[in-house]
């Protein structure tokens, strides 16, 4: 049993083809890469935002003052 046409993934009718097969899959390698530049640029940026909010040197922050007042009085 042959086919009348051998090369039918390169037809231009409603059938799935080689070519669309080809795009399909070369768009969600694409769509898998920018989701996951995405995730890494988040969490890169979520440090840097983080790095912003908390101080320099841990221990010169306004809060240590009354921690240690507050555990000298406990003691």
């Amino acid at each position: 049993m042959t086919d009348k046409n051998d090369y039918w993934y390169l037809e231009r009718d409603k059938k799935p083809s080689l070519y669309a097969w080809i795009f399909n899959e070369m768009a969600r390698g694409a769509i898998y890469a920018f989701v996951a530049v995405m995730a890494i640029l988040g969490f890169i940026f979520l440090l840097i935002a983080l790095s912003k909010i908390l101080p320099e040197d841990p221990f010169a922050a306004e809060l240590l003052p009354a921690l240690t007042a507050a555990a000298t009085a406990l003691v």
